[in-house]
């Protein structure tokens, strides 16, 4: 099992920080904005402002994004980056951890075959030993399907988008279901994506996941339960104060109207299906009338008996959503979010309130709001450029992505010889050759890591999502202490140097997947010349310009003594005979050079 987060905002002020000191010196590094129109841009649309769409709308830019924009102009790239993707369900790749009888004996009953999909199957009882739906395997199957989605995603906002709507709208979904109310929960933020946003803030109330989270399912008619009723309003819908000034009856009068709300776990978890079995009990509703504030324009939301009831959650949301509060509040968090956390009162008037009348207009469209934001002159702005610090996903997807990691060969180190796939492939068994198995350990050990930089999908610090999101006046610096800087080194130096651990031991040895440096040096326009292949390397990696001291280090650091010369030759040896030495002069530069990448500031920021 995961260690639990770390939590980034006890961290960072127990550090004794000089947070003024440290947003001074971010701002300082920063050009100034000086565009705050959502006109259309009609500027150059080049590589810098390619890189600084793609880094805000991808969970980590890769060369293959980049190449994806050549030759399109911002429009078409629009349109690329807004379609939509599919988004599957995860399949059996636990069959090396847990094999069919195996997994009978421990659960009394047959398993899916190997690669089959396992969300819909019935759920056995197997009280009071360990029940199939809480099962590690699948839980840990479930992690590396999501986490395959966004390292395999097109150049499309989908997966950055359901990042979004998971922050802003937080479950902790494998808490009471298992492993098919986290699926539906995720389905759910996914298809939303493209979607009304006030239709999934409906959905997303009667997800039994929500239900269960925020103690909706439990709430009595004598005394309603307050919470779901407060969280829809402060941080789904209308926002906290000074901004919008619902009341406490305010909350009391939901809690009220809302009442009633349940799921069918049986049905949910030991029937065929993963559909949601969310439903109303009529006699548990709260049948009188519903008085509301001023803020609400003094609403009333007349009680209902019998199933009728159920339909004062849909005048709920027509009420918050009548609000204006609710659209600024949703185009603030879209801003926050894909632009920049801190704001001003140009740019709550100027960019905050117009596209809060776009978002009303398309009937509540995150996209098409998103639409206007990112092709307008404001986010095209050079303040704009590199002035966030990489959330964990973006960081270690960039680094997943670039290396195309799930594309490298395995490696053992016994102590005092390392053997590798590419030289002696028959050392390696087959099941750890399966390209499904590495799949389902790389991304236990990234899970592991992400957990560890403070961010794991499907377990928010709160329902608030993450602080760096959102408190002011620290923001995105939530991410960074010695803490996580240490864990981000450590992925570092297993990518680039001993490859991510398999948790597969062979001989008693551990297994490690490495990048293949023969398909990374092969991916550059002219990498035997290596001030050309250097001048790549820092577009790709960076995307800034950086002193010309640093570049200095990072050149000898690849040169490590020898002449340009040597450089060219060795290249151009390993690019000739179509084969990589593990060992080799190429490789063992490249590791400790593209490590170097990593430990500079610019690298965090996007």
């Amino acid at each position: 099992m995961q260690k639990e987060q770390p939590d980034l905002v006890a961290d960072f002020y127990a550090q004794d920080i000089d947070f003024k000191s440290l947003i001074k010196a971010k701002k300082s590094t920063r050009k100034q904005v000086t565009s705050y129109s959502l006109s259309p841009y009609n500027g150059t649309f080049g590589k810098a402002q390619k890189r600084h769409l793609l880094n805000r709308v991808l969970i980590g830019n890769a060369k293959r994004h980049m190449d994806d924009l050549t030759n399109l102009s911002l429009g078409e790239a629009i349109e690329m980056i807004f379609t939509p993707e599919e988004m599957g369900e995860p399949i059996n790749n636990y069959y090396h951890k847990m094999n069919a009888s195996e997994y009978a004996e421990h659960y009394t009953t047959e398993d899916v075959p190997p690669l089959a999909p396992f969300i819909s199957r019935p759920y056995t009882r197997n009280r009071p030993g360990s029940e199939e739906q809480f099962g590690w395997e699948r839980q840990s199957a479930i992690r590396s399907w999501y986490h395959y989605g966004i390292y395999n995603q097109n150049t499309s906002i989908n997966w950055k988008l359901f990042l979004f709507l998971h922050n802003l709208v937080p479950t902790r979904s494998f808490d009471l279901f298992g492993h098919k109310s986290a699926f539906n929960y995720m389905k759910l933020l996914f298809d939303s994506c493209f979607g009304s946003y006030k239709q999934f803030i409906y959905d997303i109330s009667i997800d039994s996941s929500m239900l269960n989270y925020l103690n909706l399912a439990s709430s009595k008619k004598e005394t309603p339960d307050e919470n779901f009723a407060r969280e829809v309003q402060e941080l789904f819908t209308v926002g906290k104060r000074p901004f919008a000034q619902f009341s406490e009856g305010d909350v009391r009068e939901i809690a009220r109207a809302l009442v009633g709300w349940s799921f069918d776990y049986e049905r949910f978890v030991y029937e065929e299906g993963h559909e949601d079995t969310h439903y109303f009990h009529a006699w548990n509703h709260d049948t009188g009338d519903k008085f509301f504030s001023e803020f609400y324009d003094n609403t009333i939301i007349r009680g209902r008996s019998g199933q009728e009831g159920e339909e004062e959650l849909a005048e709920v949301i027509d009420m918050l959503f009548q609000t204006d509060e609710s659209c600024i509040y949703i185009a603030r968090r879209l801003y926050q979010f894909f632009v920049s956390p801190e704001l001003s009162e140009q740019i709550e008037t100027q960019i905050i309130l117009p596209l809060s009348e776009t978002f009303r207009s398309s009937n509540f469209s995150l996209v098409e709001t998103l639409k206007v934001l990112l092709s307008s002159e404001h986010f095209f702005d050079e303040g704009n450029y590199n002035s966030l610090i990489m959330a964990p996903y973006e960081y270690a997807y960039k680094v997943f992505k670039e290396m195309n990691v799930l594309d490298g060969y395995l490696f053992v180190w016994t102590g005092s010889v390392g053997y590798n796939s590419i030289v002696r492939p028959n050392y390696f068994p087959n099941e750890i050759k399966d390209r499904y198995v590495q799949r389902y350990n790389a991304f236990q050990s990234l899970g592991w890591i992400l957990n560890q930089m403070g961010m794991q999908i499907n377990d928010p610090p709160s329902v608030s999502g993450w602080p760096a999101y959102y408190q002011e006046p620290v923001y995105d610096l939530f991410w960074i202490n010695s803490s996580t800087m240490k864990s981000r080194k450590r992925f570092a130096e297993s990518v680039f140097r001993w490859g991510i651990w398999l948790d597969y031991e062979i001989e008693g040895h551990g297994a490690n997947l490495r990048f293949n440096s023969l398909d990374f040096i092969s991916s550059f326009q002219n990498p035997s010349n290596i001030d050309q292949f250097l001048e790549e390397l820092n577009d790709r990696f960076l995307g800034m310009e950086i002193p010309e001291v640093t570049k200095l280090r990072l050149r000898n650091a690849l040169l490590n003594g020898v002449s340009e010369a040597h450089w060219t030759e060795e290249v151009n040896n390993v690019l000739n005979s179509g084969e990589t030495n593990p060992e080799s002069f190429v490789r063992w530069r490249l590791e400790n050079t593209l490590y170097l990448y990593t430990m500079l500031g610019e690298f965090h920021l996007h």
